[in-house]
């Protein structure tokens, strides 16, 4: 039996819940040799999985913001920012909502162009729309252009997060840099 909670990514040769059919006579019975996933209720039980589900939170000029919707309550929230820099290159974060703190995960590679826009929209939506009190930023210890990282961060204002901070995961592997955001101070403009 295979346990669908475990992975997002299903063995598809492996798996018998996937059915085809196969007729030697052709006729209303025939029909494709290939495997059909199930078709899946969202939030419902079964072995198939849940469709992408995302409902569009703010969208200007230059800034969309979307949200994956949770399928428990309790489960924080992946939210999704794309900064349009021109009319043909795009900068992309992912994001998780949490207790009030937003952890943006830096991709491995090179940051696009864009990226410190996209960031600084990023930032100030976050504070002004979604009220959280912390921003974090993390990504794996071992990139090469962990120094870069750190010095382009640090110049935006980002401070790096001490192991066993009651905020962050305990993840070795993993550096967390924080923006703290004083809504008492915004809140009184």
């Amino acid at each position: 039996m295979i346990n669908t909670q475990d992975s997002s990514i299903l063995p598809l040769s492996n798996c018998p819940q996937l059915q085809c059919c196969r007729h030697i006579v052709p006729g209303p019975l025939w029909c494709s040799d290939a495997p059909h996933p199930l078709s899946k209720i969202p939030g419902g039980r079964g072995g198939g999985r849940d469709p992408s589900l995302s409902a569009l939170i703010y969208k200007d000029e230059k800034l969309t913001v979307t949200q994956d919707l949770p399928v428990n309550d309790g489960k924080p929230h992946i939210v999704h920012f794309q900064y349009e820099v021109t009319e043909v290159k795009v900068s992309s974060w992912d994001a998780v909502l949490s207790s009030q703190s937003l952890f943006v995960e830096i991709p491995d590679g090179l940051l696009a162009d864009g990226s410190k826009e996209g960031l600084l929209a990023l930032l100030e939506f976050a504070e002004e729309k979604m009220k959280v009190n912390y921003v974090f930023i993390c990504f794996r210890k071992g990139r090469e252009d962990r120094a870069p990282l750190l010095k382009t961060f640090s110049f935006l204002g980002f401070e790096i997060v001490r192991p066993g901070h009651p905020c962050v995961p305990s993840r070795p592997d993993v550096m967390f840099m924080v923006y703290p955001l004083d809504q008492n101070l915004s809140d009184e403009d």
